[in-house]
């Protein structure tokens, strides 16, 4: 019998046949099922504050696998990643060291919507990560197929995988993604497999369905590959990368890290493209009736978007590199579902792929996951101690969702529990929606969906979650005394700002230089800097220093800049943060409050929200019920308090 992680204590429990040899190690013991990007971040979290880690792989050719777009980042997306990095995660220094373009988006808009996308170069980062968690000394690597997750009165106890071999653990973190029970479709071809013809999760649907989880079908899809010697790139547009590189890792040196990048091309589909589509569109799996599962709004087929938007005369097409020891060639904005030889049709129509080769053709694939309100906001199972779920198996969709919430279950699962508010980070966010609201389709981050995105910049994401990371223990001492550093400067350079009167003499030429008013009398610089037209290098300390140093004076001009903007959203934060403060006690009976309407309750009784600013955006549950609950938990707590 191969050594596993036994205890005779399991083995009475369970009644199994299985010998278990005692424990040996006294650390906590975590296992995690999956190696994608949830499952990489929250193998890495649990051992780095001190757990004994095995991470159960399909294959162990698969981890950190991209097997969509091959970019980490984009709107919204960057700051989830500038986040992970902020915490201590990995996944901001795997893509600075193997991208092959970079660019900021959105950079015509504020400060708050700059969003971070970086192409990657597939091998590389796989292997990346691959090596990051072989070398860790308390990640143990297993390829194996879990098939069920034992758990008795109520709480984790082992796994057990396909050859009947069972490992005893304290927590378990579920991190799927789109392997379990998945099937990849294309015409009326079926394949039972994962993602890119991978092995699938067969067996652990039913055990998570016993364990009391009703499971549901989400789909979504992926381009074709072609070769690049098949590609016309003389009718594309060229998108370079940026020549100024802002690394996703506030670790990374964005001059030592900067490197010769690659071009993407954009081009259109065109009416022929439309026509090609429109007359095949029953063949394909998602209009014949094959695919039942619900499919992703924000990243639509090309099918969807020729129906659902027929008004459209062409849409963006981009061709983007695998890597650099590939010819594959990604599509991005034509993920099909159609039939071979209709998808090789419909992709020579667009200008430049003429005479495209398909190397690898377009599917949709479709999985299990479950409902992601049964969880807590650690991602924690409700009904089930030491059961954690992260990634596509909550409902999520994309690289960046799943790695920020492997990071926070695999904290959880040691008992370092990291909490994150709405108001804290886009982290908050995305967990609190799929925990309060749950989703009916694959989520997808988008920065609309943050209430205080002026404060949950991309920019500042250490500032706001570097102490965390450090209080949790994935923080070392020298990047915290670094980040003491950066937060030291930027408070003495406000300061020295907001209290240095510069005089008009002094003033004025720059000012006349930039096409902005000159002063009379005296003024402020931070007051100059207000002003839209003028910049911190007009008149602030400009100089040469480490990264660290010119990050904190960026900070400077962009905090004085947006002060007013910014400190009205303090406000409304620290409103918020009090109705989160504000517990509701885990024994409340909903069904004792008179006041409360039918549809609260049973909302309310289904969630069981930990706090008032939770139970507030509960669907269902309208401001009056919301007084009531208020009311009725006062009285409540003065009623245990006597007693």
């Amino acid at each position: 019998m191969e050594n596993g992680w036994w205890s005779d204590e399991i083995n009475v429990a369970l009644g199994s046949n299985i010998y278990h040899a005692e424990r040996t190690n006294p650390m906590k013991k975590i296992a995690i099922i999956g190696g994608g990007h949830a499952g990489c971040e929250a193998a890495l979290a649990a051992a780095r504050v001190g757990a004994s880690v095995t991470l159960f792989v399909l294959s162990m050719d698969s981890i950190a696998n991209l097997p969509c777009n091959p970019c980490i980042g984009g709107s919204a997306k960057g700051h989830l990643v500038r986040e992970v990095d902020a915490l201590g995660g990995e996944m901001g220094r795997a893509i600075d060291a193997t991208f092959i373009q970079s660019r900021m988006l959105n950079t015509a808009k504020g400060p708050a919507v700059y969003s971070l996308r970086a192409q990657a170069d597939k091998k590389r980062y796989m292997e990346y990560m691959k090596q990051t968690l072989e070398g860790h000394p308390n990640i143990y690597l297993r390829e194996a197929e879990i098939t069920e997750i034992i758990a008795h009165e109520g709480k984790v106890k082992a796994v057990k995988t396909d050859s009947d071999t069972v490992h005893d653990c304290d927590a378990v973190v579920v991190c799927t993604g789109t392997y379990l029970n998945a099937r990849c479709l294309y015409g009326e071809t079926i394949t039972h497999t994962g993602p890119g013809g991978l092995k699938n999760a067969r067996g652990l649907s039913d055990s998570i369905k016993k364990l009391g989880f009703p499971l549901q079908r989400f789909k979504t899809g992926t381009p074709a590959r072609i070769h690049r010697r098949s590609i016309d790139f003389s009718n594309m547009a060229v998108q370079d990368g940026d020549k100024k590189l802002v690394p996703f890792s506030f670790e990374t040196d964005p001059i030592s890290a900067m490197r010769e990048q690659v071009p993407c091309h954009l081009t259109y589909t065109t009416e022929k493209t439309h026509e090609l589509i429109r007359a095949s569109i029953h063949r394909s799996a998602m209009y014949s009736g094959l695919i039942e599962a619900t499919g992703t709004r924000y990243c639509p087929s090309i099918e969807d978007k020729i129906a659902r938007f027929a008004d459209k005369t062409r849409h963006p097409v981009f061709i983007e590199p695998e890597g650099l020891s590939t010819q594959e060639m990604y599509v991005q904005g034509m993920s099909s579902a159609l039939p071979e030889d209709v998808q090789l049709a419909v992709y020579r129509s667009v200008p430049g792929l003429e005479n495209c080769e398909i190397m690898r053709v377009a599917y949709a694939i479709e999985y299990d996951c479950i409902d992601s309100t049964q969880l807590t906001l650690n991602l924690e199972a409700k009904h089930i101690r030491g059961l954690f779920f992260a990634g596509q198996i909550n409902g999520s969709s994309g690289y960046e969702e799943a790695a920020a919430q492997g990071l926070v279950a695999g904290l959880a699962a040691t008992g370092h529990p990291l909490s994150l508010g709405r108001a804290d980070a886009y982290i908050g966010v995305l967990i609190d929606d799929l925990v309060t609201k749950g989703t009916r389709e694959p989520y997808r981050m988008m920065t609309s969906r943050a209430e205080y995105r002026l404060l949950l910049r991309q920019d500042n994401a250490d500032l706001r979650l570097t102490q965390k990371g450090y209080d949790v223990g994935l923080i070392p001492r020298s990047r915290y005394d670094t980040f003491l550093e950066k937060r030291a400067i930027i408070e003495e350079e406000i300061s020295r700002l907001k209290n240095t009167t510069i005089t008009p003499e002094d003033a004025n030429p720059i000012l006349i230089q930039k096409n902005s008013s000159p002063i009379k009398s005296g003024a402020k610089i931070a007051d100059l800097l207000k002003r839209p037209e003028i910049n911190y290098a007009d008149f602030g300390t400009v100089g040469t220093g480490s990264h660290h140093f010119q990050a904190a004076l960026e900070q400077v001009e962009i905090q004085i800049k947006y002060e007013g903007y910014i400190n009205i959203q303090l406000e409304q934060a620290e409103a918020f943060r009090r109705m989160e403060e504000k517990i509701i006690p885990d024994d409340i009976d909903y069904n004792e409050i008179s006041g409360l309407r039918l549809e609260a309750r049973q909302k309310l009784s289904a969630l069981r929200p930990a706090n008032f600013g939770q139970a507030s955006r509960v669907t269902g549950v309208s401001p009056a019920d919301l007084s009531v609950l208020v009311v009725f938990v006062q009285a409540h707590s003065r009623t245990r308090s006597i007693v």
